[in-house]
């Protein structure tokens, strides 16, 4: 108690000494007068710094009889000590739990710094945790309360939300359902002009009626979907029967196969990869194949994080250079324009072994030009 010992020795308070939080008194002697207290120990008796100072230390304390024991053992020996004291003058006895520590001067004892560690009457004791359990039970059923209050709404939330996605889902089938089946309606108007026209003039019906029937077909498959996503090697079957139902003979010894990974598309991208693949190969089952034999092959594929759209034949392939009749055989303007909304970039090339091959790339996602 190095800091006691000064103040003892100096006669002036300390920072530490005045300014502590808990009662502190220094006594001296064997009398145990107080020599000086701090203002957390008038406030605790409740009286004056100039009342207290030179009073006994045990006329203020409960227990003077205990007090003297325990204060008459550290002047003595110069240890440490603790007690607890009851107030008798309360209605209920109250505790106050007293720490004392030795101040030496030359190895002697010259007096002794007191400090209350706690004083408050039992009842108050019992008072103070009952009223913190009770506040604690209150705040506790309050949490609880609003924790199901918002758990309700949450519920209640999720509810409204998966109805409204479902009802959203059945409208956006219900009207791909109508639209394909207008579609389909115009595709069997188209068809009954068809056979009206003399072969030489139909070439323009049959180019519009699969181009209708490519967009009937996806949405179709939004119909039956969840209306988020086209998976794109269904929709690359349903245009190849559709291409072989329109434009192949029942005996033709042309092929339509579909080579593709399981791609997700979303349906206002769909739109013009159906219409691209199908012109792309209306446009090989017209000039690939002169002796009417052959195998065309859609395929779509995931490379390196990009889509990649191909349609490929093993045909007569192409008598000019790429570049000479890119934009005259394949590059016609509606392929140009679907390759431009799908974001896309165009190239053919030569298949080794005979044929042409046409490799669209585009991004996964894009928002369509218009």
């Amino acid at each position: 108690m190095v800091s006691a010992f000064d103040y003892m020795n100096s006669g002036r308070s300390s920072p530490w000494f005045e300014h502590a939080s808990s009662p502190i008194a220094t006594v001296t002697g064997a009398g145990h007068l107080i020599r000086d207290i701090n203002t957390a120990f008038c406030k605790l008796f409740d009286r004056e710094r100039g009342d207290i100072i030179g009073q006994p230390l045990c006329e203020l304390l409960p227990d003077s009889d205990e007090c003297l024991v325990s204060l008459d053992r550290v002047f003595r020996t110069g240890e440490h000590a603790e007690y607890t004291g009851r107030e008798r003058s309360h209605p209920m006895p109250a505790f106050a739990s007293y720490r004392m520590w030795p101040v030496r001067e030359d190895d002697r004892v010259v007096g002794i710094v007191v400090q209350v560690t706690e004083m408050a009457p039992l009842h108050q004791q019992r008072r103070a945790m009952n009223e913190a359990m009770l506040v604690s039970s209150i705040r506790q059923q309050e949490l609880a309360t609003a924790a199901a209050t918002a758990n309700h709404l949450l519920k209640a939330e999720i509810i409204q939300r998966t109805q409204s996605e479902q009802d959203a889902l059945m409208l956006t089938r219900e009207i791909s359902h109508r639209i394909k089946n207008n579609l389909q309606t115009f595709v069997a108007l188209i068809a009954g002009e068809i056979r009206r026209t003399p072969a030489e003039f139909a070439q323009g019906f049959i180019a519009m009626e699969t181009r209708i029937a490519a967009i009937a077909d996806l949405y179709d498959l939004i119909s039956s979907s969840s209306g988020q996503t086209v998976r794109v090697d269904d929709y690359l079957r349903k245009i190849a029967g559709g291409l072989a139902t329109s434009l192949l003979e029942p005996a033709s010894g042309i092929v339509i196969d579909v080579v593709a990974d399981e791609i997700e598309l979303d349906p206002e991208r769909a739109v013009a990869f159906g219409l691209m693949i199908n012109e792309l190969g209306t446009n090989a089952i017209k000039h690939a194949f002169p002796r009417g034999k052959g195998r065309l092959v859609l395929g779509a594929r995931l490379v390196d994080g990009q889509l990649e759209f191909t349609v490929s034949d093993n045909g007569v392939g192409m008598v000019k250079k790429a570049s000479e009749t890119d934009h005259k055989v394949h590059g016609s303007d509606y392929v140009a324009i679907f390759v431009r909304q799908l974001g896309g970039q165009f190239a053919v090339s030569m298949r080794e072994g005979g044929g042409t091959l046409i490799t669209v790339s585009a991004p996964l996602s894009l928002s369509i030009e218009g």
